[in-house]
């Protein structure tokens, strides 16, 4: 059986070399994440699916451990824009949130008119 010769950075992805020498660790030369040589591959069948399911299991767990959901929401954040970068190398990206302020789940009558108004002079303006 053929030794595998490169391995994927359990942090980033990147692909690299195995060491030469007798070592436990090889250094990610893109995120400095140190992967240990023994530890288990990720499983070969992860999907977008299996992601969307830890994720939200890992926030439950920090929902009940007692973190604040604002700091949740901040971890989420510099992960996402860390991974985002990586997927476009060379890019500096900014993960934003916005405030919409709050959500209305209807409109009154008054504006729905206003708003129709508006929509259909849009229309014959064109």
């Amino acid at each position: 059986m053929c030794e595998q010769s490169s391995i994927h950075c359990a942090n980033c992805g990147t692909s690299m070399e195995l060491p030469e020498g007798a070592s436990d660790t090889v250094t990610c030369p893109v995120c400095q994440f140190v992967n240990e040589l023994g530890a288990a591959p990720a499983h070969a069948s992860f999907t977008p699916d299996t992601l969307e399911t830890q994720l939200g299991s890992l926030i439950d767990q920090a929902r009940t451990g007692g973190l604040e959901l604002d700091e949740i929401v901040r971890v989420l954040r510099d992960e996402l824009e860390f991974t985002a970068e990586l997927a476009s190398s060379g890019r500096n990206l900014s993960v934003q949130i916005i405030d919409l302020g709050p959500l209305e789940t209807q409109l009154p009558q008054r504006l729905m008119r206003e708003r129709s108004t508006v929509l259909r002079g849009r229309v014959v303006g064109r």
